[in-house]
């Protein structure tokens, strides 16, 4: 999510500053005013949004159980994982007398970890903040295993597994996996056994920001786990490493990364988890649960009908970006945001991109599509943090079939949220998507959700913060006509 850092939410539009001389006399790079000119283009598309349940406070994940097509477990940022009642009789299948129509029933608690979570929450101005209970995946084997994944911010705990702190500095929290078990797998609506939780990593955070926290299973049945920079801005400062974290395969450096890690293994440093054998950075120094790196903040993602990982990586202050991650890539902050070249501006000015340079440097993955902040030079910021979603695979919008759907955040720098909704259009090319009953949209996009019909659905809220129980669970049905 947003902002680069919490000293710099609200900064002063880059377009009037002015190149100066090196050292050396070369000319500093000067920064794009507009880096991507025009605005973005409506798509045809036509939806609606229904709402599924209401009364959250910060909704910004959501998972299936393998084996339950009824439900979403949604992850409220506060710390509560709800039971999310989705499907009717119909489409179910089952004509038990004890399912109701969607939207009947009131969300169940399924899990409550706000103890576990670093305390007080809401750090930034409005109870602003990236932290809490980010991100929930199930195994794919459990029906019969019984076990479940979450990404928690918790108060430092000794040492970390990894750590890019030095000497004599404190970290803001930590981020740690943990798995559950239910008590009674293949059971329906089995509780969770609370004496199961098990941590398979603990990571130390330098700043309160750029988290990631998505994690999900791949189609090899490995977890993935998103990790952001670490924080402030620029990827650089105390915990960042010079040249930042998001480029460096230091020993102990995860932070700017995607992971792989097999959680039913055991040879991992720590004994708590695997090491799959074909990851691309195995055997070296400290590096063997890296998959791919470069990311600033890789905050949502998802894998498509092909088994592609697609991830939004939220840009600092100008361009976001989309990306389809393979093994090894380096996707190129803080060389590059999106397409563009990327410059720090110095210890006490923010960083900026300067020219696009698609292709360049060699060795570095661009994006699949990007799209910057404002439509024209000057015009104030409308979009500011890409919240990556999932491609459409359900049946009931035919219009949106095979399309990537996603967001931007939206929720901070007026008086009311102003979400975005995309879609990928043809090349790539990132489109509005409006839905006929929320226009203008009117709520800050938190994170998407895809049941197992392959059906979409939005997390939002109306402040864009943890104040509130504005939170909604939204699903993508067709506009009628």
């Amino acid at each position: 999510m947003k902002p680069s850092t919490m000293f710099r939410i609200l900064m002063p539009a880059l377009a009037g500053m002015v190149a100066t001389a090196t050292a050396a006399g070369a000319q500093a790079p000067a920064p794009l005013a507009d880096p991507i000119p025009g605005q973005l283009a409506q798509s045809h598309a036509r939806v609606a949004l229904e709402t599924v349940v209401s009364g959250l406070v910060s909704p910004v994940a959501a998972a299936v159980a393998p084996g339950d097509r009824r439900h979403l477990y949604v992850a409220d940022q506060i710390g509560l994982v709800w039971r999310v009642h989705i499907a009717n009789r119909a489409e179910d299948g089952d004509d038990d007398d004890d399912d109701d129509d969607v939207g009947s029933r009131q969300p169940e608690q399924f899990l409550d970890v706000r103890s576990l979570l670093v305390s007080p929450l809401g750090l930034g101005p409005g109870k602003y903040d990236e932290r809490g209970l980010l991100g929930i995946a199930f195994h794919p084997q459990f029906r019969f295993n019984g076990l479940f994944y979450t990404f928690t911010s918790q108060p430092v705990k000794g040492a970390a597994d990894f750590s890019t702190m030095p000497a004599g500095a404190a970290p803001n929290c930590q981020s740690v996996v943990t798995e559950w078990r239910v008590q009674r797998p293949g059971r329906r609506n089995s509780p969770v056994d609370l004496g199961s939780a098990r941590e398979l990593m603990r990571i130390d955070k330098p700043q309160f920001n750029h988290n990631g926290g998505a994690i999900a299973f791949g189609p090899d049945q490995m977890l993935y786990i998103s990790l952001g920079d670490g924080g402030a801005g620029d990827d650089e400062g105390v915990g960042h490493v010079p040249g930042g974290n998001a480029q460096s395969l230091a020993p102990g450096n995860v932070l700017g990364k995607i992971l792989r890690i097999d959680p039913l293994g055991r040879n991992a440093a720590n004994g708590r988890y695997g090491i799959p054998a074909d990851n691309p950075f195995v055997n070296r120094d400290g590096a063997d649960e890296i998959f791919a790196y470069g990311f600033r903040n890789p905050f949502r993602m998802s894998f498509d009908p092909m088994g592609r990982l697609i991830v939004g990586d939220v840009g600092q202050n100008q361009v976001e970006e989309v990306d389809v991650v393979t093994a090894g890539g380096n996707y190129g902050w803080r060389i590059k945001e999106g397409t563009f070249l990327f410059d720090t501006g110095g210890p006490d000015a923010p960083g900026f991109v300067h020219a696009d340079s698609p292709g360049l440097p060699a060795g570095l993955i661009d994006p699949i599509a990007q799209y910057d902040h404002a439509d024209g030079a000057g015009a104030p910021p409308s979009r500011v943090a890409v919240i990556g979603g999932y491609v459409y695979r359900g049946n009931r919008i035919q219009q949106l079939k095979g399309q990537y759907v996603f967001g931007d955040y939206s929720g901070r720098g007026g008086p009311t949220p102003q979400g975005h909704l995309f879609v990928l259009g043809r090349n790539n090319r990132v489109e509005n998507l409006t839905p006929v009953n929320r226009n203008p949209f009117d709520l800050a996009m938190l994170g998407f959700a895809q049941d197992q019909r392959g059906e979409l659905y939005l997390l939002a809220n109306g402040t864009g913060t943890l104040l509130g129980t504005t939170g909604v669970v939204m699903k993508f049905v067709r506009a009628r006509r």
